[in-house]
């Protein structure tokens, strides 16, 4: 029992380590190809930390650029990974048509989306909806 209840734990740690863990606490993990990624919805998220921990995924694990778009590849829904949980995978290299879906600002909406496939924002300002981090130095 003592050896299978310590290969739970590390079975559960070596999952829990291959994820990216965003400022704001969302995780996303790598999808089938090199720059397509899933994020987890967590209760209480909604579209500002999703793309937050999207746009941190692209910058920190892939290296992307603050003016590369994001474009959601499959819409808010079940994870095909993770079961009982909802996500949205995203990408940053797009076929042409996801290249070609809807921008911010398109037939005079601004809403910031997770149900539209090919929806996207460029890096810097899906970061922007990350909750800033101030570090103060007390003397």
């Amino acid at each position: 029992m003592r050896v299978f209840g310590l290969s739970v734990i590390v079975a559960g740690c070596a999952c829990a380590a291959s994820a990216f863990t965003a400022v704001n606490g969302i995780n996303a993990f790598t999808e089938g190809g090199d720059a397509r990624f899933e994020v987890i919805s967590e209760r209480g998220s909604g579209p500002r930390e999703i793309w937050c921990a999207a746009a941190q995924y692209a910058r920190v694990v892939l290296g992307e650029a603050p003016n590369t778009r994001i474009y959601i590849a499959r819409a808010m829904g079940p994870s095909p990974q993770h079961n009982t949980k909802n996500s949205v995978s995203f990408t940053t290299q797009p076929d042409s048509t996801l290249a070609s879906g809807p921008r911010p600002g398109d037939g005079g909406n601004y809403s910031v989306s997770l149900k539209t496939t090919g929806f996207s924002l460029r890096l810097a300002h899906a970061e922007g909806f990350c909750p800033r981090i101030i570090e103060e130095w007390l003397d």
